[in-house]
């Protein structure tokens, strides 16, 4: 199981069934997945406090933030319903004033990261390819789904988000900040040999793809094709007469959506709507049974996508 369906289906569950129902269901399976397990604790000692396990909701409390060392945003921890239970006691007050010491430390010195990996030295660099994460991930969870692109010949470059929400969790809230991040770190790179020529191409997920949306209507940068995973645009419709520029451009899409993806469908069908409009070149991939998620055999679907967006279509 991967880390973002073991997410997904506990919120499933937790609408469907309730509180206990999901708090069984990622318990049994938190140590399957690799990913932010800062994020899994917080599922785990919310769901557990909702359930009415307080003893256990502070006992994982404790080793999430006393043995571990993360930490969570002290106004979550303040207001969300789910830990309404904990709030009088004495060790959970001593815990959520700690989170919010490392919370005022972490973004006081929180900056935007960037890593690039380059193809295999016998391999023709083709381009440069960058990859942004969606809200509440970072970079080790991207680079699993993106890293194939090297073997197609592309430097990949993963910006982070300076915007940190807890302890391994990063947000795009800020869609212009995130875009002049992107844009700095592409200038950064444009002084690097390795990335000054062939195509670029821009892949993000969730939020991820709303901050290359903005990059490319709004800032310098000489992008050839984008490619979307469950794309949150809530505000997509104001780029409406901007998108015009794209199809000048000769910029072309690659979206992918999963048909039962409740964050992204709604806001996926009106951007397709006004690439159409725009005549903007497209491909749009609705995947059955998929959630908000990458796909299975994701790599299939990079490929194809590359394919279409380096070839005259």
């Amino acid at each position: 199981m991967k880390y973002t369906k073991l997410l997904n289906t506990t919120l499933e569950k937790y609408k469907t069934n309730g509180a206990e129902d999901a708090y069984h269901y990622i318990s049994k399976h938190a140590n399957e997945v690799e990913g932010n397990h800062a994020q899994i604790y917080n599922f785990q000692y919310a769901l557990a406090a909702a359930s009415g396990h307080e003893d256990e909701a502070l006992a994982i409390m404790k080793e999430a933030i006393m043995e571990n060392g993360h930490w969570y945003s002290y106004t979550y921890l303040l207001e969300d319903e789910d830990l309404d239970s904990l709030r009088k006691n004495e060790e959970f007050q001593y815990m959520i004033d700690l989170c919010r010491n490392r919370e005022e430390e972490a973004k006081k010195n929180a900056e935007s990261t960037l890593e690039v990996i380059v193809p295999d030295k016998d391999r023709t660099k083709e381009g440069l390819f960058i990859a942004l994460h969606g809200n509440q991930e970072n970079n080790s969870f991207t680079k699993v789904n993106w890293q194939t692109v090297t073997s197609n010949g592309f430097v990949l470059a993963l910006p982070q988000s300076s915007q940190i929400e807890f302890s391994g969790g990063y947000n795009w809230d800020d869609v212009e900040k995130g875009s002049m991040e992107l844009q700095t770190h592409y200038e950064t790179m444009k002084q690097n040999v390795q990335v000054n020529h062939g195509p670029i191409i821009l892949g993000g997920f969730s939020a991820g793809a709303g901050v290359i949306l903005n990059t490319i209507l709004k800032r310098d940068m000489p992008v050839q094709g984008f490619i979307f995973v469950g794309p949150w645009l809530p505000d997509v419709e104001q780029y409406a007469d901007e998108l015009a520029m794209m199809a000048d451009k000769g910029i072309k899409g690659y979206i992918i959506c999963g048909d039962q993806d409740e964050d992204s469908l709604d806001c996926t069908n009106t951007f397709i709507k006004l690439l159409e409009k725009k005549n903007v070149k497209h491909v749009f991939e609705l995947v059955n049974e998929l959630d908000h998620d990458y796909p299975e055999n994701f790599d299939r679907f990079l490929n194809k996508a590359i394919d279409y967006l380096t070839n005259q279509h």
